[in-house]
């Protein structure tokens, strides 16, 4: 049996462990198990605090980005490296609270994915600047900054297919709701940036778009027919596990063992090299269990 939902919590069934009591989970099922055992049980102290002093999700997200920016800017001293990385696991923490804080609150938004999202980019954006200025100023070559761009794109791209299957798997298998244009439930700029972002998205797995398609199109109310969510589970567990690797705990997992290295010289030869083999496997993986669930699904 699978996961169910109600009012937006995750309610277990036989066939997979029992989340956590009280944390609230987008899908407990997916979850990496140092974000089930870590980053939520603490992100859920961080939520349960914010909302005793009325804090909304989105004065979290806020308060979190500066904590992730402050930490990627330490990077700059490999000496304040270990500091830098405490602010990071930190910044991961509040990352976790305000997802919960919006689901325990019902305050679930698009801006707020959005405003997350951009949260999360500021601090990337923050880690890559400093450790490229930090080279350079510590006599190394310009062409650092070649590596860093190059590194900053691949990165957007991992992290944008990681939360794009992992959006889909937690609205179709977990919750049982059909897929949505999210151009046609946000507004203005908001529905201009996020047009962009699912164009990408799609460029890079367009086959899952049809999967998206056919899943919608056999609905009703949109509610997913129990079989199509029961194939989705299915097909595409396994490869929503695999893109867990391209989270963001990865990249922390490296700047920790690579600031104990005293090499933060590398990280962006592992973004670039390790992690795009995973993102093109990965790519080929999802490409194969798209086809599969294609296939035992009628028009």
């Amino acid at each position: 049996m699978n996961l169910s939902t109600s009012n937006g919590l995750v309610t277990p069934q036989a066939g997979h462990s029992v989340p956590p009591p009280d944390l609230a989970f987008k899908a407990y099922e997916i979850e990496e198990l140092v974000d089930v055992y870590f980053f939520r049980r603490l992100g859920f102290l961080v939520a349960r605090l914010a909302a005793a002093l009325r804090l909304t999700p989105a004065h979290v997200t806020v308060f979190g980005a500066l904590v992730g920016i402050a930490g990627g800017a330490l990077l700059y001293d490999q000496r304040l490296g270990l500091y830098a990385f405490a602010l990071l696991i930190l910044h991961g923490i509040i990352d976790s609270a305000d997802g919960q804080l919006a689901r325990m609150t019902g305050q679930v938004t698009e801006l707020g994915r959005v405003l997350d999202g951009v949260a999360g980019y500021l601090t990337h954006a923050s880690i890559y600047v400093a450790i490229a200025t930090g080279v350079m100023q510590g006599g190394g070559s310009g062409a650092i900054l070649l590596w860093m761009v190059l590194a900053g794109i691949a990165n957007a791209i991992q992290a944008q297919m990681y939360e794009y299957h992992r959006d889909n798997y937690a609205t179709i298998a977990v919750k049982g709701a059909a897929p949505r244009d999210p151009t046609q439930i946000t507004k203005g700029l908001l529905k201009s940036l996020y047009a962009g972002y699912l164009a990408t998205a799609r460029m890079l797995n367009g086959l899952h778009t049809e999967v998206e398609s056919r899943v919608a199109a056999r609905s009703t109310e949109g509610v997913v027919r129990e079989d199509d969510r029961a194939r989705y589970r299915k097909c595409f567990y396994w490869p929503m596990r695999g893109w867990n690797l391209l989270g963001d705990n990865m990249r922390r997992y490296a700047i920790g063992i690579l600031v104990c290295l005293d090499r933060l010289d590398l990280f962006f030869v592992f973004v670039l090299l390790p992690m795009n083999v995973v993102l093109i496997a990965l790519l080929f993986w999802q490409r194969s269990a798209d086809r599969k669930f294609l296939d035992g699904v009628t028009s």
